[in-house]
């Protein structure tokens, strides 16, 4: 029995209005492709008062409709999990879904296997090879385990509902005719469907095609006949994406009557910077909200530090997190709370712990709260419990759609436990919290909320979902080959040749279902204006259907006009930029001035510490940006295995272990071995907030071996500089408390010379200063240290000098014997140096070739002088 027997057709032009010809006042039942479609047909239905009205229907929620059954039907999230909760162990670790975390993207391609199969009433796929022929037995015994333990529970999926074809009309009693409008896609099982409807309803195809180019009998299209041109058609060409955006919206801008437009893209290009201009998308996933954006961050936070036993918070993250707003007003965090995590990130710190967190930043006890709930976390219930705590304040800065959706998204996860779909979440993550979390967040991002649109604003629809309606001008962007071809249609483990070979031709189904949307659309508009690209070097090419309809209706591509403008010139005119600025001046020298130095810039005292000094030489402008105003330029995440917290380290263990030789009268080469691991050990231990827990290990085994073996080196190298008297060997000298001598006085301000020294080492004929370093020294520095010993020792200190850095991953000394004179020549330096800024009252500016690299350079805005240009 031929489907011809049973089904009507008729058949439109292009140019006809088929929303005026096929919608009746009868009651009917109408069948749109898509939903806009539908949406715009109610415009023109006006049924009489009183009288039966009738139904419309999208073709998906047709053919859900089609199906019934006395049970629950399982739908989204819970149909993975129960997918999840049949699969073997063995099974898991062949798919490699080391979790339920894993489980989305393989759920997706089992259940579009099925459904293809089902689709095409293939009972298997021939010509396998034999690993996909495993793949597809473990797939079909993992579909009868599954399906299996969905009768068991009492519920049916769609897959089911199909395949035991539980047909209900029911919902069509009541009607005689069903319409479909302008569907040409038709799979062998909705074929076999149709068939059996036509049997008790009248059943007419509605197809604006030419009759010739429609197998009625396969009901399908074999090709696509252009018409005769009835309407105006032009094609413009630009060299850019942006310029055909411009171009389009100009037309749009100069149009006298309505104008619609389409994008052929799945995404509109430059959206992101024309985000005023464009209204994109009539909905938005609750996943770019506030309150799930502030979600995320606290399940990422939590996934930081998740790995300790005790509650860690990575501070990179808590730092990210510091910029939402929902986040600060939660916390009532304020400026000076900000600032502090930056500070403990320029100290180095990786974690937040519990005694930190109380000592320096004690309105983060909530966040941490919350943290510690988590973990605590068993079932949906506790979850719906803890995000309430948040969820209530955050809801109240959201629109009510979104508190709906999010109070729903909850309902129908605690659905998931009443029905007994998961009996322990345990089965599903080995953290229970977490996982939980995550599978509320992936359910969230599903949902949508309804926009409100930007009256100014243009508003474009896709090409695939557009409303098919008759318009007086249309302008189509982007139609460039990359957007219009059709893309691999492999499924899963099947490749497209194996496809073509078991009949399923869905590359060339889809490009003509593609191609034939595109023509209903310009061939509907009384005018329509196509924007394409070429561009050789970004290999941008014009849709080829472009080509045939200038062959066919003898067409130019016209060159736009936006061609001859530059991007920025393009950006300039499609914004209205602020012309007069806040910050009046009229001439640039006014602005480029040196900044003039006040007498309580320095105070009463000031430290001068060798780094400080040599900024003072490099630039008088930034030395009073950098060391007096303490400005911050950007702040600076430090990597994972962070140098300064190495530096520090090192310095720490060093110091500790030489501290114990001394206070055991031990040569630091005597110190046993148990000893010397345990000091340092017990360092790495206490800097762990400042080490990234995935390099712990890194500095439990490498770095402590390194270390270990770098200071025995060290020690036998400096046992012959030992003194005898153990009071003469000096760590970090001076002591904090220390009161150091003033080194020279300038104005009101008294100038001392700062600094510690990491070793000191004194005897009778010389005194020692050894300064340890993980990477590259400067032996400058060393002078710097001695004649800040020499001012500030009490004591008669020996005559001659010795000076080292010790280079603890090279294991080498690089020594300096520099003489007396050239340390006070330094300090001379210092005092002139400072004597020549008090005496020309200004910070000065100094252009040299590395400014370019300053983080003050924005602030200084020194101009290179014709003298320097080639500095």
């Amino acid at each position: 029995m031929e489907l011809k027997n049973y089904l009507d057709f008729k058949y439109y032009n292009y140019n006809q209005d088929l929303f005026k010809e096929i919608i009746s006042d009868e009651p009917e039942v109408y069948i749109f492709s898509n939903y806009n479609d539908l949406k715009e047909a109610l415009k023109y239905y006006q049924p009489q008062p009183l009288s039966q009205q009738s139904k419309f229907f999208s073709l998906k929620e047709f053919k859900e409709r089609l199906f019934s059954s006395d049970q629950i039907l399982l739908k989204e999230e819970k149909l993975p999990l129960l997918l999840y909760s049949v699969l073997t162990k063995e099974e898991k670790s062949k798919l490699r879904l080391d979790s339920y975390q894993d489980i989305y993207q393989f759920s997706s391609r089992f259940f579009a296997y099925f459904k293809l199969l089902q689709d095409y009433q293939l009972a298997q796929i021939e010509g396998l090879a034999d690993w996909q022929q495993e793949k597809v037995e473990r797939l079909e015994s993992i579909k009868a385990r599954y399906q299996k333990r969905l009768k068991e529970l009492g519920f049916v999926d769609q897959l089911l509902l199909r395949e035991e074809k539980n047909l209900n009309l029911q919902f069509l009693r009541e009607f005689k005719k069903i319409n479909l409008f302008n569907i040409i896609d038709f799979s062998p099982y909705f074929k076999e469907l149709l068939q059996e409807i036509a049997q008790e309803f009248e059943v007419e195809l509605h197809l604006q095609l030419k009759e010739t180019d429609f197998n009625q009998e396969k009901l399908e299209i074999e090709e696509l006949t252009l018409p005769e041109k009835t309407n105006n058609i032009e094609i413009r060409k630009t060299n850019s994406k942006l310029k055909s955006l411009a171009a389009l919206l100009n037309e749009k801008e100069n149009s006298a009557e309505d104008v619609q437009l389409l994008d052929a893209g799945r995404e509109i290009e430059s959206a992101e910077i024309l985000s005023d201009q464009l209204n994109l998308n009539s909905y938005q996933s609750l996943s770019e909200t506030d309150i799930y954006k502030l979600l995320d961050s606290l399940y990422q936070l939590y996934q930081g530090g998740k790995g300790s036993s005790q509650i860690l918070i990575v501070l990179k993250e808590l730092y990210d997190l510091s910029t939402q707003n929902l986040f600060r007003e939660w916390l009532e965090l304020k400026a000076e709370d900000l600032q502090k995590i930056e500070e403990l990130l320029r100290q180095d710190y990786y974690y937040l712990d519990l005694e930190l967190l109380e000592a320096e930043l004690p309105l983060l006890k909530p966040l941490y709260n919350f943290l510690k709930k988590l973990r605590k976390v068993k079932n949906i219930s506790d979850l719906s419990e803890l995000l309430t705590e948040i969820s209530d304040f955050a809801l109240e800065k959201e629109a009510k759609e979104t508190a709906e959706k999010f109070n729903d998204s909850l309902l129908e996860l605690k659905s998931i436990e009443e029905m007994g779909i998961v009996t322990s979440w345990q089965d599903y993550y080995s953290d229970r919290g977490a996982g939980l979390f995550s599978l509320f967040l992936n359910h969230l991002s599903f949902k949508s909320i309804r926009l409100s649109k930007n009256d100014e604003a243009a508003e474009f629809l896709s090409l695939e979902k557009a409303p098919q309606t008759k318009r007086k001008k249309l302008l189509v962007n982007n139609l460039i080959q990359d957007n219009f071809t059709q893309k691999n249609d492999g499924l899963y483990f099947l490749s497209e040749k194996q496809l073509k070979n078991n009949g399923l031709l869905l590359k060339h189904k889809n490009q003509l279902l593609k191609k034939y949307k595109f023509l209903r659309h310009i061939l509907n508009a009384e005018e329509s204006i196509i924007f394409t690209v070429e561009n050789e070097e970004q290999n941008i090419s014009p849709a080829v259907i472009l080509e045939e309809l200038a062959l066919e209706y003898g067409l130019n591509y016209e060159q736009s006009k936006v061609n001859s403008l530059s991007e920025k010139e393009i950006l300039n005119n499609l914004f209205d930029y602020q012309t007069e600025l806040d910050l009046k001046v009229n001439r640039s020298a006014d602005f480029n001035q040196n900044l003039e130095l006040e007498n309580n810039d320095f105070g009463s005292s000031f430290n001068f510490s060798y780094y400080k000094y040599k900024a003072l030489k490099d630039c008088y402008h930034r030395f009073y940006l950098e060391q007096l105003a303490r400005l911050d330029t950007t702040l600076e995440i430090k990597p994972s295995l962070s140098l300064m917290a190495l530096g520090i380290l090192t310095h720490e263990i060093f110091g500790e272990l030489i501290i114990y030789a001394r206070e055991q009268k031990l040569a630091p080469r005597e110190i046993p071995a148990a000893s010397r691991k345990k000091i340092i050990r017990k360092a790495i231990e206490a800097n762990k907030l400042k080490i990234d827990g995935d390099y712990l290990n890194y500095y439990q085994q490498i770095i402590f071996k390194s270390l270990e073996k770098s200071f025995i080196h060290f020690a036998e190298l400096l046992h012959k500089y030992l003194p005898e008297d153990y009071q003469d060997i000096l760590v970090e000298w001076p002591e904090w408390n220390y009161q150091r001598q003033k080194y020279f006085a300038a104005r009101q301000t008294d100038f001392y010379l700062s600094g510690r020294i990491d070793l000191l080492l004194l005897n009778q004929a010389e005194y020692f200063i050894v300064d340890f370093k993980t990477g590259s020294g400067d032996s400058k520095q060393l002078d710097f240290y001695s004649l800040m010993l020499r001012q500030n020792y009490q004591d008669k200190l020996p005559p001659e000098s010795r000076k080292a850095i010790y280079n603890v991953f090279d294991q080498a000394f690089e020594h300096s014997y520099n003489k007396v004179e050239k340390e006070d020549r330094l300090g001379a330096e210092l005092q002139e140096l400072t004597e020549m800024l008090f005496a020309a009252g200004e910070y000065e500016r100094i252009y040299k070739s590395r400014c370019q690299r300053c983080p003050y350079q924005g602030i200084c805005r020194v101009e290179v002088l014709t003298n320097e240009e080639g500095y």
